[in-house]
């Protein structure tokens, strides 16, 4: 039976200091449920939880802690929608009533938890609600990143920090734009190396930031302590969504030094680190 991947957000917001969260009303099931959807072809699941939010309430969210994914059969096959916690990506709006209503939606709110409980129609969302509330609070995301195919050495004449990506890579550093949009980016760390600098140049200029070049986080810069004790430090005092892009030989500091067990990321995956009071409360990776 083939799987159907989709992607949803639990989205919360703070209103007289209780937390409320949106559904939405598909007039042709005529039901209550969260807003989601089918991922796209070639679309990642992140940036279509994202995608479909925007589409089905209007709202721009970012994602936090990740939640169980539901699956249940369908006509099709079997039917997979990932699931997050999210709330309203830094500066956007939580405001529902001007989304123009149409033939898919017609009808979003923002409820209380015990008012969710009662409209969502079906077990399964009830269910996610339930796990949603208890890590609902906040979390920030910072985002390991091993950077995009590169030219090959033995292509390569000129010094090999200066080794470009690759058509591969290129491409891959448009998706990953995509990525760290989904958990609203906000510093953009980076070897001074060119493969690195380029595989976050597509969102950095997206986001308007300009990204902190490290050498100490380049093959040739690098060593053990300093990596691990930067790592610990971002983590530590970790304030918006952070990328740190590196390489492989480096990764196992930077994972030394976050308390995590090294994934070993092939070239363009990034692993998702969701912190809390200085604590990973939980990690997700995804391929580009």
């Amino acid at each position: 039976m083939p799987e159907i991947p989709a992607a949803g957000v639990v989205v919360f917001r703070e209103h007289d200091d209780k937390p409320e969260v949106a559904l939405i009303h598909r007039p042709k099931y005529d039901d209550w449920s969260f807003p989601k959807g089918k991922v796209d072809p070639g679309e990642t699941v992140p940036v279509a939880a994202i995608r479909e939010v925007r589409e089905e309430t209007g709202l721009r969210v970012a994602l936090g802690h990740p939640l169980r994914s539901q699956r249940y059969p369908v006509e099709a096959g079997q039917k997979v929608v990932h699931y997050w916690v999210g709330r309203t990506a830094a500066g956007a709006d939580d405001d529902v009533d001007g989304y123009e209503i149409n033939d898919e939606i017609d009808d979003v709110e923002w409820l209380p938890l015990e008012k969710a409980h009662q409209r969502l129609t079906y077990p399964h969302d009830r269910e996610t609600l339930r796990q949603a509330e208890d890590v609902r609070h906040p979390t920030t995301p910072l985002v390991i990143l091993r950077h995009g195919s590169a030219v090959g050495r033995s292509a390569w004449s000129g010094a090999d920090e200066e080794r470009p990506l690759d058509d591969t890579g290129r491409a891959q550093a448009v998706t990953l734009a995509g990525l760290l949009m989904a958990y609203d980016v906000g510093r953009v760390i980076t070897s001074t190396s060119t493969r690195c600098v380029q595989s976050v140049a597509p969102y950095a200029g997206l986001a308007g930031l300009a990204s902190e070049q490290m050498r100490l986080l380049s093959e040739e810069g690098a060593e053990a302590g300093s990596v691990s004790a930067l790592a610990a430090d971002t983590v530590r005092d970790l304030a918006v969504p952070t990328v740190i892009c590196t390489h492989r030989p480096v990764l196992p500091w930077i994972f030394d030094g976050l308390g995590v067990r090294d994934p070993k990321l092939a070239k363009g995956e990034l692993m998702v680190l969701h912190v809390r009071a200085g604590e990973v409360r939980a990690v997700e990776a995804f391929q580009a």
